[in-house]
């Protein structure tokens, strides 16, 4: 069954709620709405008309006596009018590019720090970056360390020195010597080649006749199989604008923020959340009207955000995570427009 969608005045007179809820926070009266209109309808009209619209579960009425807030799936029929492919006001892109100018030269860790205050700043809500490692990076240099109960430090050296390193357990010992010899074997054919590529290419070399009498070979068989080229690092989390959730009517109650705020500095939580909610790699922008997940209080809050890639090192996602009543149309605007800074920064990146 077709879902039937507000036309004419119950759009109108729910569009005017929404809008007016998102402004001042309070329940909104039919009184409030009337004035709002052109058409010249009287107040009990209107109130006939939200009536409807909360029977259509559009609106809620929290007290007897109040006016009527928008529910989850009138925010999202409010998304779905939204233009996102409308440029942000000419303040908000300033402060963007304030912010975004120049990225080829920020390293990822400025680059997420900056692109999450701007979208706080936007949205009076929290800026997230997720950033994770991502198997295109550019081997410079490897280097093997002994450890000693057959434990080897894997040192892995990518473009602009990013050092990133992790301790694998071997089945067979092996000594120096020969941990040298296959860095250097490493070093000399694999140096300018991304990570995914070089464990293509190794795979099919390991599976050559050769690799059976080569030593070389065979001692990379061993520690190939031990994950010498797997990056075990933690997505990186970059979250900023915490202060901005206090004052907001629907965390009234400190309890709730304290929840809230234990929930987003355990990382996993946060990645987990992205995650869910920003689904297809390389979707220009996603929106969430009610998270899932735990505390409960994430029910009551809206996720904006998009993927993207960066320098052909790093993937991630970025977003503005806020109560459900958020301004949308600017907050989406924001969103994309900060998307197309990053996507046509790494095309440049990518061209050179």
């Amino acid at each position: 069954m077709i879902e039937k969608m507000p036309e004419g005045r119950s759009k109108g007179t729910l569009l005017a709620v929404i809008r007016t809820h998102i402004q001042t926070g309070e329940p909104v009266g039919s009184s409030t709405v009337a004035r709002q209109q052109r058409e010249q309808l009287s107040s009990a009209s209107i109130r006939n008309i939200m009536m409807e619209l909360e029977r259509e579960g559009y609106l809620e009425q929290p007290h007897i006596s109040a006016g009527r807030i928008p529910t989850e799936k009138a925010y999202r029929y409010y998304v779905s009018q939204c233009n996102a492919d409308h440029p942000p006001s000419k303040t908000d892109q300033l402060l963007i590019h304030s912010y975004l100018e120049k990225t080829s030269e920020l390293t990822d860790e400025a680059l997420s720090e900056k692109t999450s205050h701007v979208l706080s700043l936007i949205s009076q809500n929290l800026g997230v970056v997720v950033l994770e490692p991502l198997a295109q990076a550019v081997l410079e240099n490897i280097h093997f360390v002994l450890l000693g109960d057959k434990k080897i430090l894997v040192v892995l050296v990518s473009e602009r020195s990013q050092i990133k390193h992790h301790v694998i357990r071997i089945d067979n010992e092996m000594s120096e010597r020969e941990l040298e010899a296959a860095s250097n074997y490493l070093n000399q054919h694999f140096r300018g080649w991304e990570l995914d590529k070089i464990r293509a290419e190794l795979m099919r070399q390991l599976h050559e006749d050769r690799a059976s009498y080569d030593h070389v070979l065979k001692d990379l068989r061993e520690l190939y199989d031990q994950g010498m080229l797997e990056d075990s690092s933690p997505a990186d989390v970059f979250l900023d604008g915490a202060a901005n959730l206090a004052g907001k009517p629907e965390l009234a109650n400190p309890a709730q923020i304290q929840e809230l705020l234990r929930a987003l500095e355990e990382k996993e939580k946060v990645v987990s959340l992205l995650g869910e909610c920003i689904r297809v790699p390389g979707d220009p922008l996603q929106v969430v009207v009610g998270l899932p997940g735990r505390p409960s209080v994430l029910k009551g809050f809206a996720l904006v955000g998009a993927s993207f890639s960066w320098r052909g090192r790093v993937r991630g996602r970025f977003a503005i995570l806020g109560p459900s009543r958020m301004e949308y149309n600017r907050v989406i605007r924001a969103v994309r427009h900060v998307g197309r800074i990053l996507q046509e920064d790494n095309l440049q990146n990518t061209l050179h």
